[in-house]
């Protein structure tokens, strides 16, 4: 089966960032892959058998007359209306730069039911090594939610991803933003989603949730639910993307996001906006896309600037309330294999200091339901104390899906 960069995409963010969010359309139905049978095919079959017909075979009696037992049902068939898809992700990180690799396996699950205008959506993973130190166990709820489609509308409530800036960069190892919790963050409350138009049109969200989702791919420190009894409350998000697609390979959509919360540390509660712009474009095999993202006010207490706990006296750890983060990437598709560059930029200009994350990869879709990641990455730190490397990495994923 020729490979695609849409099939390649079915596995893309599948626990990215390392490793987070999986996005699976459903495989090709065994219908739709007899219609893509070459018509050459099917004409030579068709000569064929007009030139010299054979003899018609005799009808096949029902399975009751022929004794048969009938087919069984699967469990979809006794649950109409009832979505089921999942993927499993085997991943090495190996450094090399002298630091121990890593090997885990990721699954998820992604159960969607809807009835008429009302469904449920369940998403639970499932990882051989404790995602972050800050995990309660090796299994969580990605999302969970009830929700109502009403025309172009959809109302969600439950455990949402927040919509703010790109949803991803195609990758597996990720970028500085999904390490700072700006990805792939789900929180608990309700979400009101719209799309209208075809070649020319627009998708909106607008949110609320109560309080964060307790979780996300966030390093420890570096988000305000990581940091132990912090939490993020009254989040408000939206965003808003016009969109056109005169043909059914070329798009460019426009996007422009906000939030707001309170970060609730254990000293001190600050209230933070974020405002974001981002641009996609997919003309056939090319896909470009990038994002910029400014923070305002104190989301942590201690990065980037950690401080030294152990010094005598003990010396503070400090934030930035000024944070810019920028993102951008190409992809080029090549049937067999799609290469791929992306580079994120987080700059923490309080206390003048950056860091600039550079991943090369490549993903080979070798199967209609397994495709490989190969990606290095190249993350340094900038600061007045000069530079540092923060990671020098091979990152290698099977992913399988269905």
């Amino acid at each position: 089966m020729t490979k695609t960069l849409g099939q390649a995409r079915r596995t893309v963010v599948l626990f990215g960032g390392p490793l987070l969010s999986l996005n699976l359309p459903a495989p090709p139905a065994p219908d739709a892959i007899a219609l893509a049978a070459p018509a050459s095919s099917a004409a030579t079959s068709s000569s064929t058998v007009a030139a010299a017909p054979a003899p018609a075979a005799p009808s096949p009696k029902p399975a009751s007359a022929a004794g048969d037992q009938p087919a069984k049902q699967t469990l979809l068939d006794l649950l109409p209306g009832v979505d089921f898809h999942g993927g499993v992700a085997v991943y090495l990180y190996q450094p090399t730069n002298g630091l121990d690799p890593l090997y885990n396996i990721y699954s998820t699950l992604k159960i969607r039911a809807t009835w008429d205008w009302f469904g449920l959506y369940f998403e639970p993973r499932l990882t051989t090594e404790k995602m972050r130190s800050y995990y309660d166990s090796l299994a969580w709820v990605q999302q969970a939610y009830a929700f109502a489609q009403m025309g172009g509308l959809t109302l969600k409530v439950g455990k949402i991803y927040k919509q703010l800036g790109l949803f991803w960069d195609n990758s597996f190892y990720g970028n500085i933003q999904v390490y700072e919790g700006l990805k792939f963050d789900p929180n608990s409350g309700a979400s009101l989603e719209g799309s209208w138009g075809k070649q020319l049109g627009i998708e909106v969200s607008a949110q609320y949730f109560v309080v964060d989702g307790y979780l996300n791919s966030s390093l420890s420190g570096r988000d305000t639910l990581s940091i132990p009894g912090a939490r993020r409350r009254n989040i408000v998000a939206g965003r808003v993307q016009p969109f056109y697609q005169p043909l059914p390979q070329l798009r460019l959509q426009f996007g422009l996001s906000g939030e707001s919360f309170v970060a609730d540390l254990p000293d001190e509660r600050n209230q933070v906006q974020r405002v974001a712009a981002d641009v996609r474009l997919q003309a056939k095999a090319l896909g470009l896309w990038g994002e910029v993202l400014h923070q305002f006010g104190e989301s942590v207490n201690a990065f980037p600037d950690a401080g030294d706990p152990t010094a005598s006296p003990p010396v503070p750890g400090r934030a930035s309330a000024s944070n810019t983060y920028l993102l951008a990437g190409v992809e080029y598709d090549l049937k067999w294999f799609v290469p791929r560059y992306n580079i994120s930029i987080a700059d923490y200009q309080d206390l003048d200091v950056r860091e600039v994350l550079h991943l090369w990869g490549v993903t080979c879709p070798f199967h209609a339901h397994g495709s490989l990641y190969v990606e290095y990455a190249w993350w340094d730190r900038f600061s007045p104390q000069g530079r540092t490397s923060y990671d020098r990495s091979i990152n290698l994923t099977v992913m399988g899906y269905f």
